[in-house]
């Protein structure tokens, strides 16, 4: 992890009290829009009673919100977890986490390995956008023209190395080719988008809390409704595997997955829940981990047959 020096020289790019205050407002306003459409769904939020009665968490985060999870390209024992308030870790697969990054207003709404180059990765959310070369262990913030940094959604090229997307709230869909620097607008994205996912084919998949899922076949540039097996239209979170065989998609009715790119949906045994976060492990892809909205961890080591 960072020495405290290292950590010192952090603190010290940190924003003005007044910007976190700032932040801070932003931060509520998103939480107060996500138990919005919660409601709205009928979605309870509290993780649902079917899978606290079949299987068992295998941790259980303490913190206020669940945002974030990504296998270690270098290790699959290791594990990230981000939150509005900073990033963890576990180096056992999950069963036990401690602090990776916590500078008060770090907020690892996204955190994301890159595919292709292993040893990068990024983090962003409100007010938020670094990057780290070192795989984790020390961050700088990436200077870009992005028209916003409340970025909600941010995701990494499985096929270009150094391509981003990220849709900063109000301002579209954008992509950048440079690690993050120089971005331009796709294409509109709908209220609510909470995830985006490139699969190997170049297919661009969207998911957005009111709008459910998106397909584009043109780089982002036009979309078509993929509902087919999600009757739900909250969606929270997206992952594909490394080949892309299956996609997971959380929803406020549990977690769904599908085998075709993301034209048809069916849903895995961790149903009757709310699930806000989901991670695929890159060196194994039937190995899946999912948070509830209790903040409870489960894994999967069959694709999402079962849990524990």
């Amino acid at each position: 992890m960072a020495s405290k020096a290292k950590r010192e020289q952090q603190s010290l790019r940190r924003r003005s009290r007044g910007a976190r205050l700032a932040m801070w407002a932003a931060l509520m306003a998103g939480v107060a829009g996500i138990v919005v459409y919660i409601l709205m769904a009928g979605g309870s939020g509290d993780g649902g009673s079917g899978p606290a009665s079949r299987f068992a968490p295998i941790h259980t985060f303490d913190t206020a919100d669940y945002h974030s999870l990504a296998f270690s390209p270098a290790d699959e024992s290791v594990v990230y977890f981000g939150h509005h308030n900073g990033l963890q870790v576990s180096e056992d697969g999950g069963e036990s986490w401690a602090t990776a990054v916590d500078e008060g207003n770090w907020d690892a709404m996204n955190f994301v390995f890159d595919p292709i180059s292993a040893a990068t990765a990024y983090m962003s959310g409100h007010g938020i956008f670094e990057q780290s070369d070192d795989g984790g262990e020390t961050w700088e913030a990436v200077s870009s023209n992005l028209p916003g940094l409340d970025l909600h959604t941010l995701a990494v090229s499985p096929n270009v190395e150094g391509r981003l997307y990220a849709v900063p709230v109000g301002f579209g869909l954008y992509v950048s080719d440079d690690g993050g620097e120089v971005w331009r607008l796709l294409s509109d994205a709908p209220a609510g988008t909470a995830a985006i996912q490139e699969l190997p084919d170049g297919t661009l998949l969207l998911g957005a809390v009111d709008a459910g899922i998106l397909r584009s076949e043109d780089g982002g540039k036009t979309w078509t409704q993929s509902r087919s097996g999600i009757e739900t239209g909250v969606i929270f979170t997206i992952r594909a595997d490394p080949q892309a065989q299956r996609v997971y998609a959380g929803t406020n009715r549990g977690l769904f997955v599908s085998a075709d790119g993301g034209n048809t949906w069916n849903q895995t045994a961790l149903d009757d829940t709310l699930v806000l976060v989901v991670g695929v492990n890159p060196s194994n892809p039937l190995e899946v981990m999912a948070i509830n909205g209790q903040g409870q961890l489960y894994r999967s080591r069959d694709g999402g047959a079962t849990w524990g």
